[in-house]
């Protein structure tokens, strides 16, 4: 039987910037919140989806996108179980 691919966020470097993986393939990219109440922002991949152009967002970018209120949030919508989050995550948490 055929195990199917899962999402994970691993670390992009060094900044609150976040790679979230489905497989083997890179499907968004997840920011943390730009400051206190704001949301955490997922965007599709440009690397995989090359419709997608940041050219002409307003700065620092387009929240309404695909936004959620907190990490959770972004893990409940990946189908990832809400448990004890890995490194990687505790950071995009801080």
């Amino acid at each position: 039987m055929k195990r199917r691919a899962s999402y994970a966020i691993e670390p992009l470097g060094q900044g609150a910037t976040h790679l979230v993986r489905h497989g083997g393939t890179k499907a968004a990219i997840l920011f943390a919140p730009m400051g206190p109440g704001e949301p955490y922002q997922l965007y599709p991949h440009p690397d995989t989806y090359r419709s997608l152009t940041f050219e002409g967002l307003p700065a620092p970018l387009r929240p309404e996108f695909m936004a959620f209120p907190t990490l959770e949030a972004v893990r409940a919508f990946l189908g990832l179980a809400v448990s004890e989050p890995d490194h990687a995550e505790m950071a995009l948490a801080a």
